[in-house]
């Protein structure tokens, strides 16, 4: 029997994600207005609100943000959220249909869970920020 993976608990646009925490290489503290060039192996950083990119309403900039930092061949890719938790494996995450994952936009989701009595979207942070590295969003 495979283990789940761990999943984060993800708050973007005063709205909720999950994600896969193997699909975060590093997490922190950043300051969207003084965003570092590099990131700590000197590959180019670029650094993008994630509710901007599903298209929620991003809250002002002033302060930290939670960063969650994607690292591509070439450069890296850090997703700014208001907050993030460390959850365990749910059981009950559900891949996106077929004919469901045709009609999004984007393909950025894997599948869906409940948290209680919510639905609530499993997000693919490594399209996100291979997405966001090539300029295509």
């Amino acid at each position: 029997m495979s283990q789940q993976p761990l999943l984060l608990a993800l708050r973007a646009g005063g709205r909720a994600y999950l994600a896969r925490r193997d699909h975060v290489d590093a997490m922190g503290l950043l300051d969207p207005l003084v965003p570092p060039a590099a990131d700590e192996r000197g590959r180019p950083l670029t650094v993008r609100p994630l509710a901007e990119l599903l298209g929620g309403d991003d809250p002002p900039a002033a302060g930290r943000r939670h960063a969650l930092s994607v690292a591509l061949r070439r450069r890296s890719v850090s997703l700014l959220v208001e907050r993030v938790d460390d959850l365990a494996a749910l059981a009950d995450v559900q891949p996106l249909s077929p004919l469901l994952a045709r009609r999004l936009p984007n393909p950025w989701f894997l599948g869906a869970a409940a948290i209680g009595d919510t639905p609530v979207l499993l997000l693919d942070l490594r399209r996100i920020a291979a997405d966001v590295a090539l300029g295509v969003i």
